[in-house]
């Protein structure tokens, strides 16, 4: 069986990983999901609300009489990782894994059979010098986008227009929905099969990832919890501060970062738009951007050289019952993804 592993995401040990040499007996793990009835013109409904913050508890043993070596060497890099790190104020946030996280992650043969299935199309429209334009109900069709676009020879970055970072792993996951947890599947931390579905990991460079419009840490402790597993090398901005520099401003500048390095993908999550403005989503969320700012923010991004394609992802039609939301994506994003606009 695979090891129990500990890695720093940050701080001075960021990438130093630690691994058991027994793994535990068990790993327990507390954790509330809340949800509230919320009143509708008709009769009042749960909605989920948010993620408590959750605590993982576990022993590790090191012996050193079977191996002739000294444990104080694993014993001190623990103790680095629990200990306040001088560069963060605060002891740094470490990711724990243990296994294949396949089981944990429900339809996970579905995933790899869509991602198969995808991939083909994409290479061969990018090697034909296509600009593909991908519509899915969820953000893993990008695990067969870049599937497809290693496949066609090229090492793309992602401009991730989304609402949430997607950072999660099967570990984490308050779900285990692959649709949770992409961008770490892309970026090498997920199951086998996935993770490696193209060959050697990872799918994309962390360093040519761009998560823009994600929603702040602020917003609530589930979301503050997934961003902590996002690695330093990952460029984000969130929604504020998005708004704040100035949408055109803020897609100016990471098309110029990306088409400096590399061609690129634009994936749009339509979770990214504020829930009072866009609801059809499978998990809407107040404090994202209006139409305008997505629009002014997509825009350099669709139009650049290095663009190699487009995706756009989460339009949940049960939330969309006369296709208001729909034209909208339509009348909206349309013309931005038009050929020769």
């Amino acid at each position: 069986m695979a090891k129990l592993r500990i890695t720093c995401l940050e701080g001075q040990h960021q990438g130093e990983v630690l691994e058991a040499q027994f793994n535990p007996k068990e790993i327990e793990v507390d954790r509330s999901v809340p949800w509230q009835l919320q009143p509708r013109k008709g009769p009042g409904d749960l909605e989920f609300e948010h993620v408590d913050g959750a605590r993982m508890a576990f022993e590790l043993l090191f012996d050193g009489v079977e191996t002739s070596k000294s444990v104080q060497p694993p014993l001190d890099r623990l103790r680095q990782f629990g200990s306040v790190d001088t560069s963060l104020h605060r002891p740094p946030k470490v990711k724990v894994a243990w296994g294949n996280a396949a089981g944990a992650m429900p339809g996970f043969d579905g995933v790899v059979e869509f991602s198969q299935a995808l991939r083909g199309p994409i290479a061969t429209a990018v090697s034909r010098g296509e600009l593909p334009l991908v519509l899915g109900g969820d953000c893993t069709l990008l695990i067969g986008v870049f599937a497809g676009l290693r496949d066609a020879g090229e090492r793309s970055g992602l401009w991730f227009v989304d609402g949430h970072a997607d950072f999660y792993d099967g570990e984490s996951s308050p779900t285990g929905e692959a649709a949770d947890m992409e961008l770490a599947i892309l970026t090498g931390h997920g199951p086998e099969g996935l993770v490696d579905i193209a060959g050697e990991a990872p799918l994309v460079d962390p360093a040519a990832v761009a998560i823009l419009g994600h929603r702040p840490e602020s917003l609530g402790t589930d979301v503050a919890e997934e961003l902590g597993y996002v690695p330093g090398a990952i460029e984000r901005l969130d929604a504020a501060a998005v708004v704040e520099q100035g949408a055109v401003d803020v897609g100016r500048e990471a098309e110029g970062r990306l088409a400096a390095r590399s061609q690129a993908w634009l994936h749009v999550d339509l979770d990214v738009l504020d829930s009072e403005l866009f609801p059809a989503v499978s998990y809407p969320q107040p404090g994202g951007l209006d139409w305008d700012q997505l629009t002014d923010l997509v825009r350099p991004l669709a139009a650049s050289p290095a663009l190699l394609g487009a995706s756009i992802a989460d339009l949940n039609p049960a939330r969309d019952p006369d296709g208001t939301c729909a034209a909208q994506v339509v009348e909206r994003l349309a013309p931005l993804l038009a050929p020769g606009t």
